[in-house]
């Protein structure tokens, strides 16, 4: 009524009205007020620690599941022998065999080179109790413009060495060696097949969520490496089939991919191969410069992708058409041809190769070789030599004198 009066009776003033509303207010209940924030707190407290305790229990049917997880990959993984016991059994004694190849992480002496330390392989052969269940068919193709895809394999770089062959030319190798390869998923599509292929051990603790779940449901032990290979759908192969050395043959030609050995800063004349400037004539510190980068005022400045120093190494290269010569079944290595990127202990990748389809055709086993039981195979496989000398030069028959005409002479 009092607002109703002051606006009606007299010309409306904000200031009035300002200390109306002021002064009108109902009084501040501070003891009702402070029940009203006990209970609120009481309430959200109370809710809290509902919400704790749901959060713990669901945290601990989380771990728990976890748990029992685990134990089961626990359960898939092979069981570790030593060394020595793997060389009585596999080895005969008479060979001499490179311990920094073969020495796992307890083995290894001190002062080894770190990346020697990255490979860690189990050194129990599991390959026939894997593929027991298995039953895989070979097949051919007659069609000569068939462009078949086969699966690759995930290998780790050992070293270099060298072998003759009965002609007496030294061959440089690089040896190779697989850590447990098995396919961990077929994937499929409308237009796209490919091979998931795993390789390595690594420790149960450090997986996450997803990748248990991967692994348990493939039901193979946790691998380190994992790599897909795309293939035809005609070469699909299990899930849980262990791949070996035998999957290629010694002659045929293969892809290498791998990350190449880091040099760091490199100048143009280490990155680009750059001529270096002369060493006299009134040159000096500047024999291994650059030189002009650029020309004058127009363009007025330097083009992109002008070669200059900079980081050199640490790049994916693919090293193409590369020839297996000798694969050892037992050790489950391959021996290259050349040279492969990467230092001693890094992981490389490697399939068929792609531009010498024609070569590889009669040499390639599809899917993969199927091991035939009670059957004998050979522990190495070398390639073959050929017949005749390679640089013997051919001779024709006017090359020699005829009989009769020294004495003419």
């Amino acid at each position: 009524m009092l607002l109703r009066f002051i606006t009606t009776t007299h010309q409306l003033n904000w200031a009035s009205l300002y200390y109306f509303t002021k002064h009108t207010r109902p009084k501040a209940q501070p003891h009702r007020e402070k029940t009203r924030a006990k209970a609120i707190s009481d309430d959200k407290s109370g809710k809290i620690a509902k919400s704790d305790q749901e959060q713990e229990q669901k945290q601990q049917q989380e771990n728990l599941k976890k748990k029992i997880e685990l134990e089961k990959l626990r359960a898939l993984q092979p069981k570790m022998h030593t060394w020595s016991s793997f060389y009585e059994t596999h080895i005969p004694q008479t060979k001499k065999i490179p311990k920094t190849i073969y020495l796992s992480l307890n083995e290894q002496p001190e002062g080894r080179r770190k990346h020697y330390k990255k490979f860690v392989q189990p050194p129990i052969d599991i390959t026939e109790e894997c593929n027991q269940k298995f039953e895989i068919k070979q097949h051919t193709y007659d069609d000569p413009f068939a462009q078949p895809k086969r699966a690759g394999l995930i290998a780790v770089k050992v070293g270099m060495t060298a072998q003759w062959d009965k002609w007496g030319y030294r061959h440089a190798l690089t040896v190779l060696q697989l850590d447990n390869n098995q396919v961990v998923q077929v994937v499929k599509n409308d237009t796209y097949t490919g091979l998931q292929i795993g390789a390595g051990a690594v420790n149960i603790k450090t997986l996450k969520k997803p990748q248990i779940g991967h692994f348990l449901k493939a039901n193979i032990p946790p691998k380190k490496y994992i790599k897909e290979f795309p293939i035809t759908p005609e070469n699909v192969l299990p899930v849980g089939y262990m791949l070996t050395a035998r999957h290629f043959t010694p002659g045929q030609f293969i892809d290498i991919q791998g990350i190449s050995t880091g040099k760091g800063f490199g100048g143009t004349v280490k990155r680009h191969n750059f001529k270096t400037q002369p060493a006299t004539h009134g040159n000096s510190l500047c024999h291994r410069q650059l030189g002009s980068t650029g020309q004058r005022q127009d363009p007025g400045r330097v083009f992109k992708g002008k070669k200059m120093p900079g980081h050199l190494g640490s790049d994916k290269v693919t090293c193409e058409g590369i020839q297996i010569y000798r694969i050892d079944a037992v050790r489950q290595l391959i021996y290259i041809k050349g040279s492969v990127p990467g230092k001693p202990g890094s992981i490389v990748y490697l399939r068929d190769s792609w531009k010498v389809q024609k070569k590889n055709k009669d040499l390639l086993n599809f899917p993969t070789l199927a091991v035939e039981n009670g059957k004998e195979y050979a522990k190495e496989i070398v390639m073959e030599a050929p017949l005749e000398d390679p640089e013997l030069q051919e001779t024709h028959e006017n090359d020699f004198p005829k009989a009769g005409e020294d004495a003419e002479d």
